[in-house]
């Protein structure tokens, strides 16, 4: 098992793409604080909560909650592109045979691309996280904000500690669906476009059912995109940026509890998983 999570850590660095993806999140960040540097310092109404609120998601307390948040909504699509990918390109480049063949098993192959994978995302949000620290020094000193570390306390590690992981389980969901249609479609592209379809596609269809009210306004509670929005709203950002993934519900609808999200959260990552094995391991494999 660790020769072959070895050998896919192996491929998933010498892809260009795990690269790319990785640039395109460092590069998203920086280009995130910047703009809202800009607007911070523009000539705007303070009227509104999001624009009241900017220069406090530019001040040091914030940063690495405020850097997660970013990473649950532009995250979340880079690990399904990275996710369809893993199994998707073995299509793609007609090398999947020759990888089961040289795989103890099909159940050992998968798992071994799942960690890999998990790894990798890992490596991306703390990566994610550092740049989100370093573009809040940055925009601490050119916004001519304080640089007070008081707030650096241990409640306060512990607490990023736990958003840290909570980012990473509300990524998982997307990431397994992007992996499971990959096998489906037997290619990248359609974990990648069922993945990125779904997660937006999800959030109009949401919007639509807040508007219906009644029990239709309460399916949302079943499906993946309230429940994260629960979960990053744990993050406590400052009034009008505390979901990772936009969206909201309506005031009418009781939101779910966070036990209700993980456990919703959970249940889909698991059939995500158990489908996405079973088409593996009972279809014959092309390439």
């Amino acid at each position: 098992m660790i020769r072959l999570i070895s050998a896919e850590m192996f491929k998933m660095r010498k892809r260009s793409m795990s690269r790319v993806l990785l640039f395109i999140l460092v590069g998203l960040i920086i280009v995130f604080y910047l703009v809202l540097l800009a607007v911070s310092n523009a000539n705007l109404p303070h009227t509104g909560a999001r624009i009241g609120n900017i220069p406090n998601l530019l001040g040091l307390p914030v940063a690495l909650p405020f850097a997660l948040s970013l990473m649950s909504w532009f995250g979340t699509i880079l690990a399904i592109m990275l996710a369809a990918s893993s199994i998707g390109s073995e299509y793609n480049w007609r090398t999947i045979r020759t990888t089961v063949v040289s795989s103890e098993s099909r159940f050992k192959l998968l798992i071994a691309k799942l960690i890999s994978v998990g790894i990798f995302i890992l490596i991306g949000l703390i990566i994610g996280l550092i740049s989100g620290f370093i573009m809040s020094l940055i925009t601490t000193a050119i916004g001519g904000y304080k640089f007070d570390f008081s707030f650096f306390s241990g409640t306060y590690v512990w607490d990023q500690f736990l958003q840290f992981w909570r980012t990473f389980f509300v990524i998982m969901p997307f990431s397994l669906m992007g992996f499971m249609f990959a096998i489906i479609g037997r290619s990248a592209m359609p974990g990648i476009a069922a993945g990125i379809g779904i997660f937006f596609g999800e959030q109009i269809i949401t919007g639509f059912m807040y508007l219906a009210k009644g029990w239709i306004a309460a399916i949302p509670n079943y499906l993946l995109n309230a429940n994260v929005q629960v979960i990053t709203a744990l993050a406590k950002l400052p009034s009008g940026f505390g979901g990772g993934m936009g969206g909201g519900g309506s005031s009418d609808i009781q939101a779910p509890s966070v036990t209700h999200a993980f456990v919703v959260l959970s249940i889909y990552s698991i059939a995500f998983i158990v489908i996405g094995f079973y088409l593996f391991r009972k279809r014959d494999v092309t390439g």
